[in-house]
Order: structure tokens, then sequence, then C-alpha cells
């Protein structure tokens, strides 16, 4: 009886499965106490093989942040993008958002909560946040009568609302996503109606 030879993974798959652990080391132990020896090893590779995909623990880091920032964006743009009236297109984005949130529990202390002495690990943090806002400034400009100051400013007090709520929620998981989606938009939909072309 022959065995099939394991097949290797590739690259991008491998990057794919540091990415994803790492997210879970710096859930559980923040950026300073996150060792790149852990992330190897529950990826399943040495410490010098992670660093043939990525240089330092630091790229690695704006790594996660990009992939975790990316798919909360895809959240948004999808649903703010539909062709439904404005108020449901905003509700299905917080809920969207919110739902996302849920299923990639673990990551809230990544994106939300970088404690660290590390000035490249703050300032990747602030730089993934200020990338993913003006990624969406275009999406709310488009379906707002505002200018691109004003917009800037409105997806501020968004995002400064939804990261609350959501480190709130991270320490109250049993409250169900709907009830923190309607308080969001109770909350943020006059701001949004009051812009409203």
């Amino acid at each position: 009886m022959s065995r099939e030879p394991k097949r290797r993974m590739s690259a991008e798959k491998r990057r794919a499965v540091i990415v994803e652990n790492a997210t879970e080391v710096f859930a559980e132990r923040g950026y300073d106490g996150a060792p790149v020896d852990e992330i190897a090893r529950r990826s399943g590779i040495s410490a010098p093989v992670l660093y043939d995909h990525f240089p330092s623990k630091l790229a690695l880091f704006q790594e996660v942040l990009a992939a975790e920032y990316g798919r909360l964006r895809a959240a948004w743009e999808v649903t703010f993008a539909a062709p439904e009236p404005l108020r449901d297109r905003f509700a299905a984005s917080l809920d969207a958002w919110f739902a996302h949130v849920e299923r990639r529990r673990r990551s809230i202390p990544v994106l939300f909560q970088v404690a660290t002495a590390d000035e490249g690990a703050r300032q990747a943090q602030v730089d993934a946040t200020r990338a993913s806002r003006a990624a969406l400034t275009p999406f709310v400009t488009g379906a707002l009568a505002t200018d691109d100051l004003d917009t800037e400013m409105l997806i501020e007090i968004i995002a400064a609302s939804l990261r609350a709520l959501a480190l709130w929620w991270y320490d109250h998981p049993a409250v169900p996503r709907v009830r923190l989606v309607n308080s969001a938009l109770d909350a943020l939909w006059p701001a949004i109606e009051q812009r409203a072309p």
C-alpha cells in the first residue's frame, strides 16, 4: 500500500496560515508578548521559514492589520454600495460589520486595542486605521451630500463609535449582535440622515 506524497503548501497559502496564526497570538498576548517562535510553531513551520515570508515581526503585524481591516472594509463596502434606500444600506452595513466582528472575535484586540511600547507597532495601527478610513471615504461621499472634509469627520465619528462598541462587546459576548446594530443605528443614523441628498 503506497502513501500519497505530502503536497507542499503554496507560498500564498503558507502566508495566509502564518497571518491567521499571528492574529491569534497577537490577540492573546499583545504585540510585545507575541513570540515569533510561537507563531511559527502554530503555523507548523520554523522561525527561519516564517522570516522567509515576513522580514520582521513588525512586517507580520502590518500584514495582520491589513488583512483584518480589509475584511472589515469589504463587509462595509458591499452593503453600502447596494441600490437600497440609504437607511437600509447603512443598517445593512452595520450588521455586516458586526457580523464580521462576531466571526472574527479574536481579532478585536488586535484591531482596536494595541497596547505596546513598540513605536513601529503603534504607527502600524495608526497607518492601518487611516488607510481603512480613507478607502471608505469615496463610498460615503458618493452616498451623501457632503464635501470630503465633512465626510472625513463623519467617518471618524462612525469609526470611533463602532470601535468602542466592538471593544465593549468583547467584554459582553452574550449580548446579541442585533442589539449592537440597533444601538449603533439609533446613535449614528441622525448624523447620516441630515447629510442625505
